[in-house]
């Protein structure tokens, strides 16, 4: 079932069971619901539950970075890089391309970035020139620049209004070998979405029986990376709950998703923050992912009747 086709799907089941009345509209791009006297309005399937300036603020990577910092909550390291062609006052007093020596393999991306679009891992000093260049010449205004940082796993907690009411944690993707297929046809034949296999594979290689190989260094389900369900037994359940809950409320956000690494020396680090909540591949890709959704749907309706 395609994506959108799924949240249409729970956002139907989800109304029937409450008694909420729905009238889907413009392609399914608007979505009415009434129940009694109220009404709200579902856009592109986000409940808009936020206020304007939390919305800017998530955003905004730096600006994240810098609030969630002011208010002792860790946070992946992160610096910015202004356009000079449309922010050169801001350039000006900017440290500007010294930023990119500051960490031998770096992570750049547009600041406004989401689902892992136009995030990049550059290592050699020419590349990360032309990865500023390219996303400059395509008009992203500004850029963050991260220091790379071994995940062990990535955590998403989904934050509703002071709490957090589900938690999931993700994998890089991966293949094991059989001794018989190279990596270029394991990844055909086993992962699903991914975009950027890892930089240094040789995917003519045949990985011996049994050999496990990353095969993508980023751990967005749309380029890869695999869910994992998990209950409060997890090692890092409540850590990244409370984090979670207080990088929601020092955002002044009502409804978000908090992404929280666990490195490999076992550092907790939010790595970003996003107020366009997006559960459809995750519904996609785990057992029984459409009654996860739905569960989630329902707490989420829910609050968007009572605000």
């Amino acid at each position: 079932m395609r994506e959108n086709n799924i949240m249409r799907k729970i956002i139907e089941e989800v109304c029937q069971e409450k008694g909420i009345e729905r009238t889907n509209l413009s392609y399914d791009w608007i979505i009415i619901l009434k129940k009694g006297n109220l009404e709200k309005k579902i856009v592109n399937y986000r409940f808009h539950l936020n206020e304007k300036r939390a919305t800017e603020l998530t955003n905004d990577k730096y600006a994240t970075y810098v609030l969630l910092d002011y208010y002792g909550i860790p946070m992946i390291q992160h610096e910015v890089l202004f356009n000079s062609e449309m922010m050169p006052d801001w350039a000006h007093a900017n440290a500007g391309f010294n930023i990119l020596r500051n960490h031998k393999k770096a992570v750049i991306k547009a600041n406004d970035s989401f689902q892992g679009k136009d995030v990049y891992l550059c290592e050699q000093e020419d590349q990360k020139l032309q990865i500023v260049k390219q996303l400059f010449a395509e008009g992203k205004e500004m850029l963050t620049v991260c220091p790379f940082v071994e995940i062990e796993y990535e955590y998403r907690a989904i934050f509703l209004y002071g709490e957090i009411i589900y938690l999931y944690k993700k994998q890089k993707p991966f293949v094991i070998g059989d001794g018989k297929l190279s990596l270029k046809e394991l990844i055909e034949r086993d992962v699903v979405y991914l975009t950027e296999p890892v930089q240094d594979l040789d995917l003519r290689e045949i990985p011996t029986k049994g050999e496990k190989v990353i095969v993508g260094w980023k751990h967005n389900l749309s380029n890869g990376a695999i869910p994992i369900l998990i209950d409060e037994t997890d090692l890092y359940y409540e850590t990244i709950k409370n984090m979670a809950e207080k990088a929601g409320k020092a955002l002044d956000l009502n409804y978000a998703t908090v992404d929280i690494v666990v490195t490999k020396k076992q550092e907790v680090l939010v790595m970003e923050v996003n107020s366009n909540v997006c559960i459809s591949k995750f519904c996609q890709l785990v057992p029984n992912g459409f009654e996860i959704g739905k569960k989630i749907y329902a707490k989420v309706i829910d609050k968007f009747f009572e605000n």
